[in-house]
């Protein structure tokens, strides 16, 4: 992985900043959508073109869904057929 820096036209970042936020609730994982793009993947979206969407009955915080996430990993790694 290299780290550099580029410069974005002010109207494309504003929309990667909110696609970012709607799919990951934060901005922490822009890397992560412009790589994405970038080689062309499909970024949250189901095979006919909608949003995948999960109902969970309460609102979640960004910190929540995050440590939701890594507790998720912790048991598919400690997990053993």
């Amino acid at each position: 992985m290299v780290k550099t820096t580029i410069v974005l036209d002010d109207e494309l970042y504003r929309k990667l900043v909110k696609e970012a936020l709607d799919k990951y609730g934060t901005t922490r994982k822009l890397s992560l959508l412009i790589n994405q793009k970038l080689r062309g993947e499909k970024t949250g979206e189901t095979q006919n073109g909608e949003r995948l969407r999960m109902k969970l009955g309460r609102d979640l915080k960004p910190e929540e869904i995050e440590k939701l996430i890594e507790d998720g990993w912790r048991e598919v790694i400690r997990w053993k057929p």
